[in-house]
């Protein structure tokens, strides 16, 4: 083990929620990496299960417990960082696990390489019980292929999430530093934060699959239920908002270089050509570009900006891009 400090080297955050069949072995697996500066900080957002007395039993002092009393009236994640002392930041979940030497890898590694701003792990993909399985909904949910920052926010744009949460470790003075998690997405929390990220860093990805990702039955937020889409595509849409904020905004050009025209040089021009591309894919994207073009036609001299770049043509296919969106109506 590393030689204790007073002050923890890594913080890390577990909300949990009606979990008791697995939050033992979630919090075993943090406790257990072979790290004595630790500090787990455990949100319990209401569970009515008995979860957080199996927390409280397991006694360690390394373990900060905070019990909620109504669910979903606090944003668990936020409130845990509000805690954390670390140098750095790891997320668990309270049915997931970590296998020996998880923890310890990455901060080795994140030691080493400063420029990186988050290190991830593979996934091994469990069910109820533990076992590793395929030909769940979560397959091929999570890769570890290793890319650039600006081929991560440009897959990220395009695509959206292929990074698990309760594999990363990060710099707890970096989230500080592009904010906590939005604590109004539910489902790409996660994602939002790597796009902010991304902004200010690289990513790694350590192939082995030190990470177990418990799938169990309908409960998990990421299962594909028509309601968990539907969901999705609203955050994905908030989400791609980043993408006109700073740091990310800076690196539209690197990004984007294929599909942002040469000639786009103001602030509006880059976001309207944004736009055209963010056109060409999903819902998500579609709800973004309208709401960018949206802000830019209101504003004269930004509308005058774009049309010099564009033509009026960007405004005649605004309008019927409008028509498009399915808000509902069937003829």
């Amino acid at each position: 083990m590393r030689a204790f400090r007073r002050t923890p080297l890594v913080s890390v955050v577990l909300a949990s929620y009606n979990h008791a069949p697995f939050v033992t072995t979630a919090v075993r697996s943090a406790i257990e990496q072979g790290i004595d500066e630790l500090e787990l900080i455990v949100v319990d957002d209401g569970s009515t299960d008995g979860t957080p007395d199996l927390v409280e039993r397991m006694g360690d002092p390394r373990i900060r417990l905070i019990r909620l009393k109504e669910n979903r009236r606090y944003s668990p994640r936020n409130l845990a960082l509000g805690f954390a002392k670390g140098r750095y930041l790891a997320f668990q979940n309270s049915d997931d696990e970590w296998k020996p030497g998880k923890l310890l890898s990455q901060l080795e590694f994140m030691d080493e390489n400063n420029d990186i701003s988050a290190c991830f792990t593979g996934v091994e993909i469990t069910d109820e019980s533990g076992n590793a399985i395929e030909g769940s909904w979560a397959d091929g949910l999570f890769t570890t292929e290793n890319l650039s920052r600006t081929s991560w926010l440009r897959r990220f744009f395009d695509h959206g999430n292929y990074l698990c949460l309760p594999s990363a470790l990060v710099r707890r003075n970096q989230v500080e530093a592009v904010g906590r998690f939005r604590a109004s997405l539910v489902q790409l929390g996660d994602l939002d934060l790597w796009v902010r990220l991304a902004g200010v860093g690289g990513f790694h990805i350590d192939k082995r699959p030190l990470t177990r990702f418990r799938v169990v039955g309908e409960q998990n937020l990421s299962t594909p239920t028509a309601a968990a889409m539907r969901r999705y595509v609203l955050e994905y849409a908030d989400v791609l908002e980043r993408y006109t904020e700073q740091p990310v905004f800076g690196l539209l050009r690197k990004v984007f270089s294929d599909v942002i025209p040469e000639s786009a040089r103001s602030e509006s021009a880059l976001l309207a050509g944004l736009a055209i591309h963010a056109w060409s894919l999903n819902p998500s994207h579609h709800l973004f570009a309208d709401r960018v073009l949206r802000r830019i036609l209101d504003d004269p001299a930004e509308r005058e900006n774009v049309v010099e770049v564009f033509g009026a043509q960007l405004v005649r296919d605004f309008i019927e891009k409008r028509g498009e969106i399915d808000v509902g109506f069937s003829e």
